[in-house]
C-alpha cells in the first residue's frame, strides 16, 4: 500500500473525541459545583480518573504492539461511547452518583491513554516519511483547536438550562461514535504483531531496555518528562495569578487559556509549513529561550506580558510535542512503536502529578516568583539536554 501525504481521518478522529471529552469535563465541573457548591468532588473525580492515565500507558505499551492498531483505536472509541451511554442511562441528574462519575471518568481516561499511542504508532504506516513532520504538526494544531472550541460550545450548551448530566454524556457518546467511524474508515496496512503472547511486564521491560539503549530516545523521554513537570506548574500557577494578582478581571484565566491554545495552533501551523526537518537541539533551544522569558515574567508581571507568555508557551510547546513525536517515530522500529510511545507517555503523564504536588505546595508563598523557578528549571534542564545531544551527535560522526 502506497503511503500518503495526509490522512484527514487520522487528524479528525482524535480531535472529535477530545472535543467531546473536553465538553463533558467542562459540563461536569460546572454542574457539580452548581449542584454541591464545592470543588472537592471535582478534585476527587479527576484525581482518581487521572491515575488511569498511567495505567492506560502501561496497557498501551503491550496492547498496541500485539494487536491491529486501527482496531485498537476503533475499540477504544466504541467502549468509550458505550460507557457514556450506560452512564447517561444510570445517572440521577438531581443527585449524581459519585461512584458512577468516577467510573465513567476513569474509563474515558484509561481508553484515551490507549488510543493516543495507537494513533501515533499507526501514523508511520499511513504517512510517508518525508511528510511525517508536516502531518504531526497539522494533527497537533487541530488537536489544540479543541481547547479553543470547547469554551465556546460548552458555554452555549450550559446556557441551555434543560441540559443536565445525561445530555453531556450523550453528546460525548456521539463524539466517540463519530471518531470511531472515522478510525474505521482509515485505510492502513493490517499490522502483523509479533508471534509471542502479550505480557505487560515483559513488554514494559523490553520497551524500557530499547529506550535506555537508544541515547537520543532516552534524552527525548527525559525532555518530555522535564517539560510536563514544568508545564504542570505553569498551568497550576495561572488561576492563582488570575485570582490574586489580576483581581477584578473575571476573564483573565479564560483569556490565558485561549492565548495558550492559539499559540499552539500557530506553532503547529508554522511547523507544518517548515520544509527543513526539525532537530532535537532546535526544540530544546526554544524551551531555553522560553525559560528566559519566564524569568523576566517573574521579575515583571504585567497582564499583557502574562498573556504574551501564554501565547508563546502554546507556540513552543506545540512545536516541541509534534517535533519529538516525529523524531521518535523515525528512530523506532515499527513493531516497537506501541511500547516506546506507551513508555514515554507513562513518563510524560507520571511526572504531572509530581509537578502539581511540588508547585501546589509553594505557589501560595512564591506568588509571581513561581515563574522565576519555572524559568530557571527550563533553562538549566534544556541547556543540559542540548549539551548531551550535541555530544551524542559528535560521537556518532566520529
Amino acid at each position: 500500500m502506497q503511503k500518503k501525504q495526509m490522512s484527514l481521518q487520522l487528524i479528525f478522529s482524535p480531535f472529535i473525541s477530545q472535543l467531546g471529552s473536553a465538553i463533558y469535563l467542562l459540563g461536569l465541573n460546572w454542574l457539580i459545583v452548581h449542584a454541591t457548591g464545592d470543588t472537592k468532588l471535582i478534585g476527587l473525580i479527576t484525581g482518581l480518573g487521572g491515575i488511569f492515565f498511567v495505567v492506560g500507558d502501561l496497557v498501551a505499551a503491550t496492547l498496541v504492539d500485539h494487536h491491529d492498531r486501527k482496531m485498537v483505536m476503533v475499540g477504544a472509541d466504541a467502549i468509550s461511547a458505550a460507557a457514556c451511554l450506560i452512564g447517561a442511562w444510570l445517572i440521577d441528574p438531581a443527585h449524581p452518583q459519585t461512584w458512577l462519575l468516577i467510573l465513567i471518568t476513569a474509563v474515558l481516561d484509561l481508553l484515551l491513554s490507549i488510543s493516543y499511542p495507537a494513533a501515533k504508532a499507526i501514523t508511520p504506516d499511513i504517512i510517508a516519511p518525508t511528510a511525517l513532520q508536516r502531518f504531526n504538526a497539522i494533527a497537533n494544531s487541530v488537536f489544540s483547536l479543541a481547547s479553543i472550541v470547547t469554551p465556546l460550545v460548552g458555554g452555549l450548551l450550559l446556557a441551555n438550562q434543560a441540559l443536565d448530566f445525561k445530555g453531556f454524556l450523550i453528546i460525548n457518546a456521539l463524539s466517540f461514535i463519530v471518531a470511531g467511524l472515522l478510525s474505521w474508515s482509515i485505510r492502513a496496512p493490517r499490522f502483523q504483531p509479533a508471534n509471542e503472547k502479550s505480557n505487560m511486564l515483559r513488554d514494559t521491560i523490553t520497551g524500557l531496555r530499547f529506550v535506555l539503549g537508544e541515547a537520543h530516545l532516552r534524552l527525548m523521554m527525559i525532555a518530555l518528562g522535564a517539560f510536563n513537570f514544568c508545564a504542570a506548574g505553569f498551568l497550576l500557577t495561572a488561576p492563582f495569578i488570575a485570582d490574586t494578582i489580576f483581581q477584578g478581571r473575571a476573564t483573565a484565566y479564560s483569556e490565558f487559556l485561549m492565548m495558550s491554545a492559539i499559540g499552539g495552533m500557530i506553532g503547529g501551523s508554522l511547523l507544518a509549513l517548515q520544509r527543513r526537518a526539525v532537530s532535537a537541539v532546535q526544540v530544546y533551544g526554544e524551551q531555553v529561550l522560553y525559560g528566559v522569558l519566564l524569568i523576566l515574567l517573574g521579575l515583571w508581571l504585567q497582564h499583557p506580558f502574562w498573556l504574551i507568555c501564554a501565547l508563546i508557551n502554546g507556540f513552543v510547546n506545540g512545536r516541541m510535542f509534534a517535533s519529538l513525536a516525529t523524531l521518535m517515530q523515525a528512530a523506532t522500529p515499527r513493531d516497537m512503536l506501541g511500547r516506546v510511545f506507551g513508555l514515554i507517555f507513562l513518563v510524560y503523564d507520571g511526572v504531572q502529578p509530581l509537578g502539581n504536588f511540588f508547585f501546589g505546595a509553594f505557589i501560595h508563598n512564591w506568588g509571581a516568583h513561581t515563574y522565576l523557578v519555572l524559568g530557571a528549571l527550563l533553562v538549566i534542564g534544556f541547556t543540559l539536554l542540548i549539551t548531551l545531544t550535541r555530544r551524542l551527535s559528535e560521537v556518532a560522526e566520529k
